[in-house]
This record gives structure tokens, sequence and C-alpha cells, in this order.
């Protein structure tokens, strides 16, 4: 009986917005007096349905935030994202293919810039950097989900590039009423501590 009430308490805890945030991994200290030149929205992965490849609900929320701000700036947009997995036919559209026709079926006018080629966040960061660095590019915006963008920001700074996060909102402002959503961010913030781990090891 005891183990079922703290079983229920971890989980009505988990469930508010309030504590769902505070578990949330540190933003790296930020940059001040940066210009943005440039936009960066990393890939959140495809999914495949009758035969066609579309995004992800969270890939097309951090594309929908990414494009907003580039064509409110004017700034161009890089999309990053490769394919995870080997390909099962040569043809197949790598996350960066997708987000740069959704964004410019939307955008038309939009400088989208396409980094197809990495499978992680450390590939999205030295992959981008590579294309920002042959456009004299070193200062960005740079779209992910909050639960990512702190290691996400970690190896941009590891590659040179001066990075401001931006994030669409996902928890509820009622902080103390129970959430489906926060609920649901739960295992990506666990893992995102982990990856952190593991990349301080690996790379950073």
């Amino acid at each position: 009986m005891v183990l079922t009430y703290l079983m229920l308490l971890v989980l009505v805890g988990a469930s508010l917005p309030a504590v769902v945030r505070s578990f949330l991994p540190p933003l790296p200290r930020r940059n001040s007096g940066i210009t943005p030149q440039a936009v960066v929205v990393l890939g959140a992965g495809r999914r495949q349905r009758n035969g066609r490849f579309s995004l992800t609900t969270r890939g097309l929320r951090r594309l929908k935030l990414a494009a907003e701000l580039a064509n409110e700036h004017g700034l161009p947009l890089l999309v990053s994202g490769g394919i995870s997995q080997t390909p099962m036919h040569g043809n197949e559209p790598t996350e960066a293919d997708l987000m740069a026709e959704q964004a410019l079926r939307r955008w038309p006018g939009l400088n989208v810039i396409k980094e197809s080629r990495s499978r992680t966040t450390w590939e999205n960061a030295c992959y981008s950097s590579e294309l920002l660095g042959e456009r004299g590019m070193d200062e960005v915006i740079l779209v992910s989900d909050r639960s990512h963008l702190p290691r996400a920001l970690l190896c941009f700074q590891s590659q040179g590039v001066l990075a401001q996060a931006a994030w669409s909102k996902r928890l509820p402002a009622q902080a103390w009423l129970p959430s489906a959503g926060a609920l649901s961010m739960v295992p990506e913030i666990w893992y995102e501590w982990l990856a952190l781990v593991w990349y301080h090891v690996r790379y950073l």
C-alpha cells in the first residue's frame, strides 16, 4: 500500500509543469552581444507512412519557430539533419530535405541552407559549423527543444559558433496543474541528462 501511494505521488509530481521544469538541464551561460547571422534548426527525426516520409511533430514545431525567426529578421535558415540509419533506397529524403521543402512552401523567399549529412547532435554542430564558416558566419540563433538545447549549445560552442537559444514553450502556464504534456517530457529530460554525461566524456 505504501509503495502504491509513493508511485502515485511520483506520477503526480511528474505531471506538474513546475516540477518538470525544475529538472530540465540548465542552459549554458548566455552569450551577450551576439548579432545573429543565421538561424539554425536541428532535425527531430523522420516518419514514414505509405512509403512517404515526413517530419515528426517535434520537428515541425522546431521548423515553424526557426522559419518565423529567419523571416522576421531577414536571416538565412540553416536546416540540419541527415538520415539516422542507412537508407533502404538511395533517393530517400533527408531531414534537411524535408525541412527545406516545408519552409520554402510557406516562406518561398527564405534563403535556406541544407546540411544533410548529420546523424547526431555532435554532427549537427560539426557539419553546420563548416557551412557557416564557408559563409563567414559564427553567430546564430539555435532552435531545438528546450530539453535538447543545453547539449546542442555546448556542441556548437565547441565548434566556435556562438549561439542564442530559441525554443517553443511546451509546458502549460499553470505550474501546479497536472498536465499530460509535462508528463510526456519526463523521458526526454532523463535522456538528455544521460546524453550530456556521455557527450562530456566523449566530445566536450
